[in-house]
């Protein structure tokens, strides 16, 4: 009779003196050692026996023999043998470049990579993605389990799988979720000098067809359409409209009904790509489809559709509510307020629901109104440039109303000319508005050429109070935490500039600290001025009790470096 330790608790429970327990067999692996129980005295074979089970447990189990190991990485499955396609022709990170990754991602890259470096690995990550290599075999496990963790990393440490890490992703459900859901970026193969990349020898082989990464599979395959993942699917469709936009369409739209919603709108948007007026019948019934995402996506495309008939029902709308006027040499925007919306209306996206209770019924439709037109619409209506259309005066108090709805169209349609406008204007008085229809100024900011953006960044660091609130330096902060990275020289200069007046304060005020917080990033680390040697500087010359901040991001400058060097 094999026992286990459940039925040695039941025996001792009752007594072994009025029920005794013949013990010839145990569970597992202390079976093998049931000879040395004493069977003449019950209550110590019994006892003897609980601690044999209870060492075995604590033990763990044995391992089996005879276990079906998975195919190594390109080796065919079913036969067992090397195939004849060939791995990764992009290089590996080489082992610096790997420890300064793992310094940069301390916490992110386990055991050896705070949620605050996700940016920066994703950084260099894109550097090492765009230069072509791939990841090295040691960093595989680390950056998939990152990527499960981290969303924002995904994109990026797909980028630099090779088809080995896409090999191993197919060992594990959550890393293979994660590398389905996310476009197939192609690397480029580059050569790399002997000393840093060794040459290859092992042969050619085959990855197996149940584990066969996105990376190899031929974007011109049709089969990739049916049966892909979802970043695969969006991948081939974007290829399909760069090589024939009627074809791309055609191809959505027999496939549109077994489409899940948000699959509809993401491969709605891949329609921009050569958008013409023969996706205008397509994209005018998805304003019809039951996902709000969607509609949004399709009122976007058709907006940005010269002559749609979408944007003439909504230039229609707008005059109506705003029209130009001149009084002598005066020029004046007059705007009224709109009647309630009808079932036109309704289904081009104008929403009765406000966003927000601060805001009047009247003032949403105005904005929801003018918002909707093609900003180049109000050029040809008015017969003058954004500059001068958002300078005219608006009666009847509808100065916020109206900018507000232009500066959602200037976001939505990504229009640099009517964003500078509008942000030279400012705002044009002191009201709230809920962000849903007053964004910020960093939003329209966004959609500026990366010069201008980074000029005003500079602009408006060199004129803030380095002593100002919260309430002043936010704004700052985030614009230009907003930026692109590596900042640009006009830029990196303005923020070192404001760290060496802060430099001698005893205490970091908020701005400075912002800029600390950013600069280890965002801090060019190769180039012609030493941005790291200029921190440490600053922290030799100036010691506070902040200056370890400063050290530290000179730190970070110095291994982005001798990544970056890694990779050239």
């Amino acid at each position: 009779m094999t026992l286990s330790f459940n039925d040695l608790v039941t025996a001792a429970t009752v007594g072994v003196s009025r029920k005794p327990l013949p013990i010839t067999g145990l569970d597992g692996p202390a079976a093998v050692h049931v000879g040395v129980l004493d069977v003449s005295d019950p209550a110590a074979g019994l006892l003897d026996a609980a601690a044999l089970l209870t060492v075995a447990q604590r033990a763990g189990f044995r391992p089996e023999r005879a276990v079906d190991r998975p195919s190594a990485a390109g080796q065919d499955s079913a036969v067992g043998q090397d195939s004849a396609v060939s791995e990764d022709s992009a290089p590996e990170l080489s082992p610096r470049a790997e420890r300064a990754l793992r310094l940069i991602g301390r916490a992110h890259l386990a055991p050896g990579f705070a949620a605050g470096d996700s940016e920066l690995l994703a950084d260099l990550l894109t550097a090492a993605s765009d230069a072509g290599y791939v990841a090295s075999a040691p960093l595989l496990p680390d950056l998939l389990d990152a990527a499960v963790r981290t969303t924002a990393l995904r994109p990026v440490v797909a980028a630099v799988l090779g088809d080995r890490g896409r090999w191993l992703a197919g060992h594990r459900p959550d890393w293979q979720r994660m590398i389905d859901a996310v476009p197939v970026k192609t690397v480029s193969p580059r050569t790399v000098p002997p000393k840093t990349m060794p040459p290859r020898t092992v042969p050619p082989r085959t990855v197996p067809p149940k584990t066969m990464p996105p990376a190899s599979v031929s974007a011109a395959d049709p089969e990739v359409w049916r049966t892909g993942s979802r970043g695969e699917r969006h991948a081939y469709l974007a290829a399909e409209r760069e090589r024939d936009p009627k074809a791309g369409l055609d191809l959505l739209a027999a496939d549109w009904a077994r489409q899940t919603g948000d699959e509809r709108a993401a491969l709605l948007a891949v329609l921009a790509r050569g958008l013409s007026a023969d996706d205008e019948e397509f994209l005018d019934a998805a304003l019809d489809d039951r996902a709000a995402d969607v509609r949004v996506v399709a009122r976007r495309l058709l907006t940005l559709l010269p002559g749609s008939r979408f944007s003439q029902r909504a230039t229609e709308r707008a005059v109506a509510v705003l029209r130009l006027e001149r009084r002598g040499l005066r020029r004046t925007l007059v705007a009224s307020v709109p009647d309630d919306p009808d079932a036109a209306a309704v289904r081009d996206g104008i929403d009765p629901r406000r966003p927000s209770p601060s805001i009047g019924p009247g003032a949403w439709l105005l904005i929801q109104i003018i918002a909707a037109v093609p900003l180049a619409g109000w050029t040809r209506l008015f017969g003058l440039e954004p500059g001068e259309i958002a300078a005219l005066p608006v009666e009847a108090g509808r100065t916020m109303d109206v900018h507000a709805a232009w500066r959602l169209a200037a976001i939505d349609q990504r229009s640099h000319q009517w964003a500078e406008a509008l942000l030279a204007v400012g705002d044009p008085d002191d009201g709230n508005r809920a962000p849903a229809t007053w964004p910020a100024d960093q939003r329209l900011a966004a959609t500026l050429p990366p010069a201008s953006r980074a000029a005003r960044a500079a602009a408006l660091l060199a004129s803030a109070n380095l002593r100002a609130g919260p309430a002043a330096v936010q704004p700052v902060i985030a614009e230009i935490g907003d930026l692109p990275v590596p900042w640009p020289a006009t830029l990196a200069d303005a923020v070192v500039s404001a760290l060496g007046r802060a430099a001698p304060l005893a205490v970091l005020p908020r701005l400075p600290r912002g800029l600390l917080d950013l600069a280890a990033r965002g801090l060019p680390a190769t180039g012609g001025r030493d941005y790291a040697a200029e921190l440490t500087r600053l922290a030799d010359t100036h010691p506070q009790t902040w200056t370890p901040l400063l050290r530290k991001a000179a730190e970070t400058i110095l291994l982005r470096r001798a990544f970056l060097e890694e990779i050239r």
